[in-house]
């Protein structure tokens, strides 16, 4: 079971959520999108991701820009193990995917799915044949994209995506210590996301791991994944 926590800021936290059993580390590289709080100078991006590989952790640069151009240009910068793409104005397609081969040959790509409702099945389906990875989510929050609500959305709907898609799906979406055995339990994902219930907020934005919790979330999804054979 792949535990997936975001959104990483300083490299010092980045350390800790690493050697508490985090296997993907993401961040939001500076971009034109995204809570200005959260976007990571490039300099720390490659110091953090430099360690991530030293470690054996995959990296996710997570994309809050809406522009597919820009998108590129930091792939190719920073060549990440993982690409996401979260802005909720613009979605990959084959093209992109294309393109980002050329540009970063060993980066994979991930599109996040906002799990609405039924119609979010078909949208999942058509990313398959072009994406390595489906992030599912829950509705959107000011300024970050599909995703970082903190609230859970119809596991239900997710199960079905999970059974009918062909590419490893990510589970995401108000998941944290509570809740992230449950969640394995119904939905069988390839892997479980947290973000704001694995985090300490602060005004004007800024944010920090809490580290207790972000070793809580994956002893209980790796406790989950062994008692379930996953």
């Amino acid at each position: 079971m792949i535990k997936q926590i975001y959104s990483l800021i300083q490299y010092d936290e980045s350390v800790k959520t690493m050697e508490a059993g985090a296997d993907n580390i993401g961040l939001v590289p500076m971009q034109h999108g995204g809570v200005p709080a959260h976007r990571v100078p490039l300099d720390r991006v490659d110091k953090i991701f430099a360690e991530a590989k030293r470690r054996g952790v995959t990296s996710v640069a997570i994309m809050l820009t809406n522009d597919p151009e820009e998108m590129l240009q930091l792939a190719e910068r920073i060549q990440p193990d993982i690409l996401h793409i979260a802005g909720d104005g613009y979605a990959a397609d084959a093209e992109f995917a294309k393109r980002l081969k050329k540009v970063a040959p060993h980066t994979e790509l991930m599109q996040a799915v906002l799990v609405d409702g039924e119609g979010a099945i078909a949208r999942a389906k058509s990313f398959a044949p072009f994406v390595d990875y489906i992030l599912l989510d829950s509705g959107l929050a000011p300024d970050t994209g599909i995703g970082a609500s903190g609230v859970t959305h119809d596991w239900n709907i997710d199960a079905k995506i999970v059974k009918e898609v062909n590419v490893p799906v990510i589970e995401a979406g108000g998941m944290g210590p509570d809740n992230v055995a449950e969640a394995i339990e119904k939905i069988r994902p390839y892997g479980v996301d947290s973000l704001t219930k694995t985090s300490i907020k602060y005004e004007g934005g800024n944010m920090e791991k809490d580290i207790p919790k972000v070793k809580a979330f994956c002893e209980a999804a790796d406790a989950a994944a062994k008692k379930l054979g996953l």
